[in-house]
């Protein structure tokens, strides 16, 4: 049985400040001995310390086994649980910020991953009428996927037993996790915005600016975060902090900010039985009225609804597969896989 069991190992310059790394994140993948891609199965203390802020020209298969906190994928900002599965398509810059206290907890976090390029099957193999439905996924991943419902079980099996095969079994296993995702356009969701681009404008100090204002705003959720604050601490204007911001995120500052404290407040409201202000004002929100306004935006109903409608699917009986899959409706953000050309 081959193993294949790593731990990425993100550089740290000499004299960055604990908890602001701030090196260029151009992740360099190397592919497993007699492999044509890479396979990760790793836990560490963090993922916000060992998953930075970064890119790669490689399409990535990322399974959050265990952590939960804040998953950034281009300009889309969501809370993760444990189990989360996403595919990122190339140069999609992405990252994992776990909650604070996470790294207390005796395991830490566990991820697997799976990265590789479209060339590992070969150029004519792709272009192979059967491989139609994958070529239209390798297209929709360029604004990453989130997976869903049975199809994630699905490819997190799969996933595991990569780790058990070797040679041509183990390339044909990949294959069978990208045909599973294929078929199923009802369980994968876009995550960042169809006209979100950053690519032409990756550059090593804008990097390091958006990875720092990352780590600092959660610092800092409990207070009021300026965007002039955050500008002098990045070096720019207010005015050029605003366009960069804008460009590189595809947000602006205030909407990031926002984001942020929402998940934050969700994250609370679902952990404990503290009072809904009490909640608000720890996470910056001093306008309980401005609270409610922001809260009912981002989740579509009001802090109480969102605690009753979590408590009540956490005491909700596992519904049978078969009922399942009867039940189960398109999602809104659905990915089309039309056969149409792009």
């Amino acid at each position: 049985m081959a193993s294949h069991t790593y731990s990425f190992n993100m550089l740290r310059h000499p004299g960055a400040v604990e908890g602001t790394d701030v090196e260029p994140k151009f992740e360099n993948v190397q592919t497993d001995n007699e492999s044509s891609f890479c396979s990760l199965w790793f836990s560490c203390a963090r993922l916000a310390d060992d998953h930075t802020w970064h890119y790669h020209p490689e399409f990535e298969l990322s399974w959050v086994v265990r952590s939960a906190g804040t998953r950034f994928v281009g300009d889309s900002i969501e809370r993760y649980e444990q189990n989360d599965l996403v595919l990122l398509g190339p140069n999609l810059p992405h990252c994992w910020h776990d909650e604070t206290d996470l790294g207390a907890q005796e395991h830490g976090s566990e991820a697997i991953v799976l990265q590789f390029r479209p060339e590992s099957f070969g150029g004519d193999f792709l272009g192979l009428p059967e491989l139609a439905p994958i070529n239209r996924l390798f297209r929709a991943s360029k604004c990453g996927l989130h997976i869903q419902g049975e199809t994630a079980t699905r490819v997190q099996g799969l996933m595991k037993s990569i780790f058990r095969k070797t040679g041509l079994e183990r390339l044909m296993g990949l294959l069978e996790i990208l045909q599973v995702m294929a078929q199923a356009p009802d369980d994968l969701r876009a995550l960042a915005s169809a006209d979100y681009h950053i690519t032409n404008d990756i550059t090593e100090t804008n990097r390091q600016r958006i990875e720092f204002i990352h780590r600092y705003v959660r610092q800092h959720l409990g207070r009021e975060v300026s965007q002039s604050e955050i500008a002098a601490l990045v070096g720019l204007t207010p005015p050029a902090f605003s366009r960069f911001f804008r460009k590189a995120t595809g947000q602006t500052f205030v909407g990031f900010v926002n984001i942020l404290r929402i998940n934050e407040v969700c994250r609370l409201l679902m952990e404990g039985e503290a009072g809904i202000t009490d909640i608000a004002m720890n996470c910056g929100y001093n306008n309980i009225a401005n609270f409610n306004r922001q809260f009912l935006a981002l989740k579509g109903m009001n802090p109480t609804q969102f605690r009753e409608q979590r408590s009540r699917m956490l005491d909700r009986p596992q519904v049978p597969e078969a009922s399942a899959d009867l039940q189960r409706k398109p999602h809104p953000n659905r990915i089309s896989m039309a056969s149409s050309a792009e």
